[in-house]
């Protein structure tokens, strides 16, 4: 059996990350290479809504007044991953509703194929609304939180 480059792998999950690609296999004479994306459920665009109250399947959901959305900014993902609000289980979340943060700061960490990456926020403000829960997945352009802005 061939054994597949490093750098080979890396570029096809890179193909499969760009082009939101759950599987692909590749198959000749002599071998076949098959990579599985780590099983996140897809997100539908159009029903993302930051809702706290549990919605049952024939509610619709409750959308912030438009009014109400002004002053608030969205910070989205910019990678799909886990979502988590503690650098490790046992600290404190780096945000919580309320708080008061300022452009830069650590408010999120997503994971992706094991690796760790840090959210900054891009503004500063009041911690208006997580739209995540801890642990589950995230998608790429997916809002994480809105931010008040001051």
């Amino acid at each position: 059996m061939q054994e597949f480059e490093t750098d080979y792998i890396e570029k096809l999950i890179e193909i499969m990350k760009n082009n939101e690609l759950t599987e692909i296999t590749l198959e000749d004479e002599r071998s076949s290479l098959f990579i599985q994306s780590s099983g996140y459920k897809p997100i539908i665009k159009e029903k993302e809504v930051c809702v706290e109250e549990t919605i049952t399947q024939n509610e619709e959901p409750v959308l912030p007044k438009e009014e109400e959305k002004k002053n608030l900014v969205p910070i989205v993902s910019n990678m799909i991953g886990l979502y988590f609000s503690k650098p490790s289980p046992s600290e404190e979340p780096f945000v919580k509703v309320g708080d008061v943060i300022k452009e830069g700061q650590v408010i999120c960490i997503i994971e992706t194929i094991k690796l760790m990456n840090k959210i900054t926020s891009d503004v500063s403000g009041k911690v208006a609304e997580i739209c995540i829960e801890d642990g589950k997945p995230v998608e790429y352009g997916q809002t994480i939180m809105y931010i008040e802005k001051n």
